[in-house]
Formats: structure tokens, C-alpha cells, sequence
């Protein structure tokens, strides 16, 4: 999985040699988080945020290949376990993610609105997960290892938005993920004291996330 991360970068460099008006800039935004998958019952979303920076690369005047680099939270809120009222799980992901989007603008001079996708690799950098019980967050069932999660993770993204001017853009995302969260197998942590009266195993699920970005580039035109 590595491997194929390190190629969606040298993707992104070797088409820079295909136009010289490169441009560079930040972006950040809000996430709704949640998980997919066969064991995601009772998922619903959670607010988080993502951030990081960007380069874009022109192909010609409408067609541009877009690497970027984003701190991004990820999780879910899951409802109450094995019959437990009021009991829920939150779950909070961090990941730095690696998308290659190829983005379509439809106006000219590079504004306008804009249509983008491309395949997405994540490395995961923290977890934490607690129970709220009755509005109350119960701290000493409070986990934040990684050893259950798996630490390179492939998915895909794609979306719309709109350029405003040469720098300024605002765009939804999707973001979803093809390798599930969680290794296959007996729970190494939190997982299976979370659910007593269960198998111990991961469960299987996947991240789904989507995303309201600001961005502001720099350079080109």
C-alpha cells in the first residue's frame, strides 16, 4: 500500500512537467464523519475539521492534476452498545490524507465551477474513542492506541466547487474508503471492551466523510 501511495505522489510531480504555471495554496474546512460497512449499525455522523496545503498543475486551460496533503478527522458516533441505554461511542480518527484529484473547471481563465476525482491514500496518526453515557463522558474506558487500526488505508474522493477568483475556491467533497478501518481479527483494545457481550473481533467498517473546503491558491496566473 505504500508502494502505491509513493506512485499517486510521482504521479503528481511528473505532471507538473506539463505546464510551467504550477500554483500552490492552503485549504480547510469542516468534516461529517461517519462509518460503512457491514458492521456500521447505528453510525451516524460527527463533526470534524480538515486542513493542509496543496500544489496544482495545469494540463491545459481547463484540465489541472491537483496532489494535496491534509490533516483530516475522521470516526464516527456510534449508538448504544449491546442493549446499554444512553450509551454511545465516539470514535475520533486522525489521518493525514493523500489525495490526487484531477479537476475539470468549466470556466475560463481558470474560474468557475469545477468538477474533480481522484484516488486517495491515508496514514493514520491518532484515535480516540470514549463512551458518553447520559451526556456524561465516561473517561476510564477512554482508548487511544492505534494497534487495532490499519496504518495505511486506500480509498477515493471526489466533488464540486467553484472557483471565485485565480486564488479563492470553495468546494464538497466525498471521501470514502476502500481498506476498512480496522484490522481483520481479535480486538488488541478498546473494540472488545467496548462490546463484552460480542465476539471480540474489529469490526468491519469503513470511513465515509464529506467535506465543505475553503481554499486559496498562490502562483500561476
Amino acid at each position: 500500500m505504500k508502494k502505491i501511495i509513493l506512485s499517486l505522489a510521482l504521479l503528481a510531480g511528473f505532471a507538473g512537467t506539463a505546464n510551467a504555471q504550477m500554483k500552490y495554496g492552503v485549504k480547510g474546512g469542516f468534516n461529517g464523519a461517519t462509518f460503512s460497512g457491514t458492521d456500521s449499525k447505528g453510525s451516524e455522523y460527527k463533526a470534524g475539521f480538515a486542513a493542509g496545503a496543496f500544489l496544482n498543475f495545469p494540463i491545459n486551460e481547463n484540465v489541472s492534476v491537483q496532489p494535496e496533503f491534509l490533516y483530516s478527522q475522521k470516526g464516527a458516533s456510534v449508538d448504544t452498545y449491546q442493549g446499554i441505554k444512553d450509551r454511545t461511542l465516539k470514535s475520533t480518527l486522525g489521518y493525514v490524507d493523500i489525495p490526487v484529484m484531477i479537476r475539470y473547471t468549466v470556466g475560463e481563465d481558470g474560474t468557475g465551477l469545477f468538477f474533480e476525482g481522484g484516488p486517495q491514500g491515508s496514514l493514520v496518526v491518532s484515535n480516540r474513542d470514549f463512551f458518553q453515557t447520559g451526556g456524561i463522558n465516561t473517561q476510564s474506558n477512554e482508548n487511544t492506541g492505534t494497534g487495532d487500526l490499519n496504518k495505511v488505508v486506500l480509498g477515493y474522493a471526489a466533488g464540486l466547487g467553484y472557483q471565485i477568483t485565480s486564488g479563492l475556491s470553495i468546494g464538497l467533497r466525498y471521501t470514502g474508503d476502500i481498506t476498512q478501518v480496522y484490522k481483520d481479527g481479535i480486538s488488541e483494545n478498546f473494540t472488545k471492551a467496548a462490546n463484552p457481550g460480542g465476539t471480540g473481533l474489529n469490526p468491519n467498517v469503513r470511513n465515509s466523510v464529506f467535506q465543505f473546503q475553503v481554499g486559496y491558491a498562490f502562483g500561476g496566473k
